[in-house]
């Protein structure tokens, strides 16, 4: 299969990384970055001028680097690797920005409410992740297929999302936060926990049941 590069993905990766950028800054204001930024002399608005450039650049940068892996191993599952990634890091920050968002508004971070903030970002954050993935990481742009992957898309994401949600729902009410963490930082660590397995079960069954190579 010819390995491209596109103006297409230079595009997305920018338009990726800079949404991404936006969607953290409800995740460092609870996570109290901009304090320890201030306590270093760092302000936020210099910081928030980097920081929307830096994470562009970033996606970029890892982009060309999978791009050249799949170029030289001649695998275009690389490619898409590096593409989901990306993705990947937008749906992070657009799920745990919800997250945030909610739990900033209502200034709750524990209990049966947490989980549904959680059920909330995961609905607004798969329909996003379906159409990035369809349309730009698995380059499947047929339509007529698109009610069966959609139905196998979001069952799987639903899954990997049940999944999460228990361990997240475990470490957040059952075990609770240490002595000297507030809890809307551990609420974040808990969400930290549910991105490996998020990324790697998603990955796989996107590439393979969702969206497989027609032969």
């Amino acid at each position: 299969m010819d390995i491209k590069i596109t103006k297409k993905d230079l595009i997305l990766a920018i338009l990726a990384g800079e949404l991404a950028a936006w969607l953290s800054f409800s995740i460092l204001k609870n996570l109290k970055v901009f304090d320890m930024l201030a306590e270093r002399g760092i302000g936020a608005i210099g910081f928030s001028v980097f920081w929307i450039l830096f994470v562009p650049a970033g996606a970029l940068v890892g982009l060309s680097f999978f791009y050249f892996l799949a170029k030289y191993k001649d695998r275009i599952g690389f490619f898409e690797l590096g593409k989901y990634g990306i993705i990947g890091v937008l749906n992070t920050f657009l799920n745990a920005g919800v997250y945030n968002l909610l739990i900033f508004a209502t200034d709750i971070a524990s209990g049966i409410t947490l989980d549904i903030f959680f059920v909330v970002a995961f609905a607004i954050t798969v329909t996003n992740s379906f159409l990035w993935n369809k349309f730009w990481a698995f380059a499947e742009k047929e339509m007529e297929n698109v009610k069966t992957e959609a139905a196998k898309f979001f069952s799987i994401s639903a899954v990997v999302a049940s999944i999460n949600a228990v361990i997240l729902h475990t470490i957040v009410n059952i075990i609770g936060a240490p002595v000297g963490i507030e809890p809307k930082v551990w609420a974040n660590v808990a969400l930290g926990f549910t991105i490996i397995t998020a990324f790697l079960g998603n990955f796989f069954s996107y590439k393979y049941i969702v969206f497989p190579v027609k032969k």
